[in-house]
């Protein structure tokens, strides 16, 4: 495929443009009216779960763990004092969960010091309620005398109050939501409004709010405020560049209408086609399409300056932008929306989102700069033709093409020093490891962040947890000891694996049969040798039947209506996702050996992350994998060379490995937006590989040879590799000072690959091509 072939389609592509400029304009004008229409219906959303492939085991049993159990999800406030049981502070609790019940949208109920149901010994046997059902006394005997109840009863201490009682829970249960994305945050809005209303602050005590549904809206009012912050300095770093590398009010103001509008409009397509943008990945489009549309400005923008420089004619210099720049600039924007497109093959919502929309974005601000750039440009009159200098270069030109010389003459010793810096990056790359720790994605600058580091540190705090569900086909299936009993064990085994939190000596793992083994014990003059699980079928079905008449929301909480199926709560104590994934397989195993005739999953949100480790592990091969297939196979295509494709790709897996080398020598873990880093660096560091290649394949269709090939080429483009690159860091730079450490981690792995990627550009590629000679030996 000739260069030259393919400028000239570009040339009457462009004499077209100039020729028919105010239709052009018309009709980009009409499209984008259409497309900024949408951003009335703009929304976004952000949810744990779409990070797990649709249809996948784990999400299957999670739906159903919410069918017989009701919704999962909690808010929770930690309760802070010298002593809990002090009259005002437990007054204030049951205003606390009265408020939280009556003006939380999908509140179920609340459990509290107040609230808690306990078995009470009665002269018809016994009973399941509150202590403080009759109110909370205001005598100081008596309320000694509850908390001392409270605190004798082994399944509520180190649960719901610490063993010191300095420490309690209030604990507000959802029920399922509607629209879990858009449903969380307006629950975690509601009750921070309540918790953090003046009625329940005190010195006297502390409150330090968590849960799902509070610490989602937090994470969403921070990410959003840090993605207006990103976007604003985005746009303040592109003008100052603009200003810096183009120094003409049109080269400012064109690129900078490009960009606006083509987000713009792709972000009001979307919502058009009610497709809700993610959170928290929604800066990276948007950052992105800044800086390339910067880029592919800067081509045709110098492209023009050289051609008018050289002859003064302003159309005819727009023309010949057109015919160099055009296709190069395309063949780029190609390979960026191929590599950008290959996120879809991940199947996860996020990536798919990021994927299109990014690939959109790119393509769309391309768009707007190859229509208003040359349009804009031709506007106005010619000039006489400027100082004779060498090819109408520049210092800076001749620098560039002093320093390729040199990369020329030395292309063995470079060749053979950066395939030395690759073998040194590979070991680094094996010491990658996934983990999708919520805490150390966020970082601890973030200020709620550091509130629920402070939460986990106390005796009862907890963030990470699941669930074993054990589920029998025959009704009454725990009503048999035996089950009950197994049940009881597997709550032993659990308790001892590495993870499991440990309060006060005890494992925090609870089941129904915490309950059961209080009643026996209530029902044997609360003998403490009777707090276990009866082996007498009789007793086990009384048992339950007073806990039902008592209490039976309670109840079914922890069993179905049916008996049929029951579940084990564990709480964790640190978040290591290897460790995790070992704890959960064991878990299953226990509980597979345990009750060999039912139905076993684990769910919840440990068992989620454990599934989105080895989700993100396969996506980011799949992605990786096929955005370097594909952008291989263009590159050979385009070159006319299975040599020369494939000896373009080689520098372009120098930031890829360098970026893998970081992360595992830094030990910065693959998560859920840094897996995205490596695919969407190869998409833009192969930009520069082909506008060189191009250049050079074009000169020596036009007889140069290889050496004077590459000096030319480092002349007349090096300046403007090196301007984009820099143009494309300065936008990432952008990250680098967010306090959220998954951004920070953005901005430095993509300023780490974008730099060596040009650097490898301005010296393998060239060594590579001079020892290969890829294009044929003349």
């Amino acid at each position: 495929m000739k260069v030259s072939k393919i400028n000239i389609f570009f040339r009457r592509l462009g004499e077209a443009q100039i020729r028919w400029r105010w239709l052009c304009l018309a009709v980009l004008f009409a499209v984008t009216i259409v497309c900024l229409s949408g951003m009335r219906k703009f929304r976004s959303e952000s949810n744990n779960q779409d990070w797990i492939v649709n249809g996948s085991d784990i999400q299957v049993n999670s739906d159903h763990f919410k069918e017989i159990f009701g919704n999962d999800e909690y808010v929770l406030v930690l309760v802070q004092a010298e002593d809990v049981f002090a009259h005002d502070l437990l007054s204030m609790i049951s205003r606390l969960g009265d408020k939280l019940e009556s003006q939380v949208p999908f509140a179920d109920k609340v459990t509290s010091l107040t609230t808690v149901s306990i078995p009470i010994g009665t002269e018809g046997g016994l009973e399941v309620k509150s202590p403080f059902d009759d109110g909370i006394p205001s005598d100081s005997e008596e309320l000694s005398r509850i908390k001392s109840f409270i605190m004798s009863r082994e399944s509520i201490v180190n649960n719901l109050v610490s063993d010191d009682a300095k420490e309690t829970w209030v604990i507000l249960k959802l029920h399922p939501f509607n629209n879990e994305s858009e449903d969380v945050v307006t629950v975690g809005h509601a009750a921070e409004k309540v918790i953090m209303s003046e009625e329940f602050q005190s010195g006297e005590w502390s409150l330090k709010p968590i849960g799902s549904a509070y610490t989602t809206a937090e994470k969403m009012d921070t990410v959003g405020h840090d993605f207006s912050i990103r976007i604003m300095l985005g746009f303040l770093t592109m003008l100052i560049c603009l200003i810096i590398f183009v120094r003409s009010f049109r080269g400012v103001i064109v690129p900078f209408i490009a960009t606006m509008f083509g987000i713009g409009s792709v972000f009001g397509f979307t919502a058009l086609l009610n497709i809700p943008a993610d959170s928290d990945v929604m800066s990276l489009p948007v950052l992105l399409g800044m800086a390339l549309s910067i880029g592919y400005a800067l081509h045709y923008i110098n492209a023009f300056k050289l051609h008018f420089r050289r002859t003064g004619k302003r159309k005819e210099s727009v023309i010949c932008a057109v015919e160099e720049s055009g296709w190069p600039v395309l063949f780029t924007v190609i390979t960026t929306v191929v590599s950008l497109l290959s996120f879809m093959f991940a199947c996860i919502r996020p990536m798919v989102w990021l994927g299109a929309v990014s690939a959109a974005v790119v393509f769309m601000v391309y768009i707007y700069v190859v229509v208003l750039i040359p349009i804009f440009m031709s506007f106005g009159k010619d000039r006489k033709p400027g100082k004779a200098l060498p090819s109408q270069s520049t210092k800076a030109d001749r620098i560039f093409e002093k320093f390729g010389s040199h990369i020329v003459k030395r292309s063995p010793l470079v060749a053979i020093l950066s395939f030395v810096v690759i073998a040194v990056c590979i070991p680094g790359l094996l010491k990658m490891e996934v983990n999708m720790d919520y805490l150390k994605f966020m970082g601890n600058k973030v200020p709620f962040v550091h509130r629920i580091e402070e939460i986990l540190e106390t005796k009862i705090g907890n963030l990470y947890s699941y669930d074993v569900m054990i589920e029998f086909e025959e009704e009454d299936a725990f009503k048999d000891p035996k089950n009950m009993l197994a049940l009881d064990e597997l709550e032993g085994e659990l308790g001892k694996l590495q993870m499991t939190k440990i309060s006060g000596g005890k494992p925090r793992v609870k089941s129904i049969t915490r309950m059961v083994k209080e009643m026996y014990r209530v029902l044997n003059e609360d003998k403490a040798e009777f707090y276990t699980i009866p082996n007498d079928r009789d007793m086990l079905t009384q048992l339950l039947f007073f806990y039902e008449i008592s209490d039976s929301s309670s109840l079914y909480d922890d069993l179905t209506e049916t008996y049929n199926a029951a579940h084990v709560h564990v709480e964790i104590s640190d978040y290591n996702a290897n460790i995790i994934v070992d704890d959960i397989e064991k878990a299953e195993a226990s509980a597979k050996r345990l009750f060999p005739d039912a139905k076993v999953a684990v769910v919840g949100t440990v068992a989620e992350n454990a599934a989105m480790n080895s989700t993100i592990v396969t996506s980011e091969l799949k992605s990786f994998g096929s955005s370097f297939v594909m952008i291989a196979i263009l590159l050979i295509i385009v070159f006319a060379s299975l040599r020369g494709g494939l000896i373009a790709m080689i520098p372009n897996l120098a930031p890829v490995l360098l970026i893998g080398a970081v992360m595992g020598y830094a030990k910065m873990p693959l998560d859920e937006v840094t897996m995205m880093i490596m695919p969407m660096i190869l998409g833009i560091a192969v930009d520069d590989t082909i506008h060189f290649s191009n250049h050079i394949k074009y000169k020596l269709e036009g007889g140069k040879t290889y050496s004077q090939a590459l000096a030319e080429t480092f002349r007349e483009i090096g300046k403007t590799m090196g301007t984009t690159t820099f143009i494309l860091c300065a936008m990432f730079l952008m990250y680098c000072f967010s306090p959220i450490t998954a951004m920070f981690r953005i901005g430095l792995l993509s300023i780490v690959g974008l730099g060596s990627a040009l650097i490898a550009d301005y010296t393998l590629t060239p060594a590579l091509i001079c020892i290969t000679k890829p294009f044929g030996k003349k």
